[in-house]
């Protein structure tokens, strides 16, 4: 073709000027050029993009400089700007260069004089300097995805945190979920008698990371609280207090708390029986992750209160993730044999029944930081006869009948006073003696005993009346099983 193409060009004769390419020729000669033309669009292109990733990259490295340089801008302004260097996530802190948007997540934690390192600070060294990592991550004209470049550097306080002579307290605030909790409430007060002083300046609530200092404490015991609006703890208190806190001359004192907004919970009992409940009745919580809480809905100390299988009782909880189980009474799987009691618990009552049936474990109710959650509690039901006017008081029995696990710390429920002949009390599930008299918690008789017909199970279980013929030891008891039941 190169041939035709010189003699095209250079004709020998006539002839040959008149003669031109074909139709092949022509074509072979366009997708030489369509190839070679490919490779230098993409090359020019591959390099375009280059051009574009490194500019990136470079705005990128500058952004981060020019924020850091900020942040130390602010911890040379004064001995407290230190601690307004605090971590930023990337979609909070964007800046847009030609177009291209760049977010800027700024990572920073303390590293204290033992090298340990955190978000608040975690140990008992002085709080020395701050770690910054700036990642900063802008779309990627190449992979259609995101580029990232990060930057390291340290920036440290205009002046020691703390003069000598004092301490530090580290106070560090995280929900359920673990993340930092802002804006909740720190107070520090000295302990009676424990050598401390009251604070010249107070604590500022939690930054963005959770966390709150104070500084220039005077050697001495401490109680440090922890108090938000519709906030609680873990072991479900409002506010959330650790005392003592011991603080040293040239050190830090950790106080971590685990802290979150409230699940309102509420409940309700033995629901579709009209059964009375014990007006001293404790409710258990158990939860995977913050085990067995006692609670009291109501208040357990009144002697004429009256709690319905209609009443619907609340109080706050602390949103575990792992969410509660729900006990009637005071369930407690205590390995010392004297505190424990499982009769509560229907999973506890593993022995089969005639009928084959085992108690099964009230289901998980699920909770969630500042969302009102309900569980309908499981109980025994009964009814007793012959009581108006009357108090009627169970007190478990140290000889639990069979496939009873029993209750060894005993359990006494105290019911108001009936006002009808006949009364329907709500148990926790287990084996009881029943009493009644004329004042609250009195037992000067025992039903059963006088006469069994008056006192019958309404939910699973059984009257055990004393036979002359056979004597057992859990004779003239109530059992209220939870075995096959399912409300």
């Amino acid at each position: 073709m190169i041939q035709r193409l010189r003699d095209a060009l250079s004709p020998r004769d006539e002839r040959d000027a008149e003669a031109g390419f074909s139709i092949i020729e022509v074509m072979v000669a366009m997708m030489v050029f369509a190839v070679m033309s490919v490779g230098i669009a993409y090359g020019i292109a591959n390099t375009l993009q280059l051009t574009q990733t490194t500019r990136g990259r470079e705005t990128a490295v500058a952004l981060a400089s020019q924020d850091i340089d900020t942040l130390r801008q602010t911890a040379a302004a004064s001995t407290a700007g230190i601690f307004k260097v605090i971590s930023k996530a990337g979609a909070d802190n964007t800046k847009t260069v030609g177009n291209v948007e760049y977010k800027i997540d700024r990572a920073v934690s303390w590293v204290q004089s033992d090298g340990a390192t955190g978000a608040c600070g975690s140990s008992t060294g002085k709080l020395a300097y701050k770690s910054i990592v700036e990642t900063v991550s802008w779309p990627s004209p190449r992979s259609g995805g995101t580029s990232s470049t990060s930057v390291t550097s340290a920036i440290a306080p205009s002046d020691a945190v703390t003069d000598p002579g004092y301490g530090t307290l580290i106070i560090s605030v995280a929900t359920a979920a673990g993340a930092p909790y802002a804006g909740v409430g720190i107070t520090v007060t000295p302990v009676s008698g424990g050598g401390g002083s009251a604070l010249t300046t107070a604590v500022q609530p939690t930054d963005a990371q959770g966390c709150s200092y104070a500084v220039n404490v005077v050697p001495g015991d401490y109680t440090v609280t922890a108090n938000t609006t519709g906030g609680i703890d873990t072991n479900q208190a409002q506010p959330s207090s650790q005392s003592p806190i011991t603080v040293s001359a040239g050190a830090s004192s950790p106080v971590p708390f685990v802290y979150d907004r409230a699940s309102q919970l509420t409940l309700q009992y033995a629901k579709g029986y009209n059964a009375t409940l014990p007006t001293n009745m404790v409710t258990v919580l158990s939860s995977t992750v913050g085990g067995l809480d006692t609670v009291k809905p109501w208040d357990v100390t009144s002697t004429s209160l009256a709690v319905t299988s209609a009443s619907t009782p609340s109080l706050p909880v602390f949103p575990f993730t792992s969410g509660y189980t729900v006990y009637a009474g005071p369930y407690s799987n205590s390995s010392a044999s004297s505190s424990s009691c499982l009769s509560p618990n229907p999973s506890a009552w593993s022995t089969p029944n005639p009928s084959g049936a085992v108690g099964s474990a009230p289901g998980t109710i699920e909770t969630s930081p500042g969302v009102p959650s309900s569980a309908s509690v499981m109980m025994g039901v009964a009814t007793v006869k012959g009581v108006k006017s009357r108090y009627v008081t169970a007190v478990s029995s140290s000889n639990p009948a069979a496939g009873d696990p029993g209750c060894s710390a005993g359990m006494t429920m105290k019911f108001p006073l009936s006002s009808a002949d006949t009364a329907t009390i709500a148990l926790p599930f287990g084996t009881w003696t029943l009493y009644s008299g004329t004042s609250f918690g009195a037992t000067t008789k025992n039903e059963i005993a006088s006469n069994a017909s008056n006192v019958n199970a309404v939910t699973s279980g059984r009257v055990n009346q004393k036979s002359a013929l056979v004597v057992i030891s859990y004779d003239n008891t109530l059992t209220l099983d939870p075995r096959g039941q399912t409300s």
